[in-house]
């Protein structure tokens, strides 16, 4: 019978000892992790909207490029997608 309680699995978290604390580490070193992302992306977004007000036509031609690009690689897999096929 000793034999079955040392090799005994717990059925829940709070049997574990000390795994509370490492999930309390996790979720700050996580939330911490959020935060950083959070204002980054904050200042990202603050960077652009201010490069797109003084560039207006500079931001419509990438724009105009970018889409342009996407969409010849979608037609371009696409066709060799449907010949691959034939």
């Amino acid at each position: 019978m000793e034999q079955q309680e040392l090799g005994k699995v717990p059925s829940n978290v709070e049997e574990v000892p000390g795994r509370n604390e490492a999930w309390r580490g996790t979720r700050e070193k996580l939330n911490e992790t959020l935060t950083g992302v959070s204002e980054q992306a904050k200042y990202a977004a603050e960077y652009a909207d201010e490069t797109v007000r003084s560039y207006p036509w500079t931001s419509v031609g990438i724009g105009f490029g970018v889409g342009v690009v996407i969409g010849a690689l979608i037609t371009l897999a696409a066709s060799s997608r449907n010949s691959y096929y034939r």
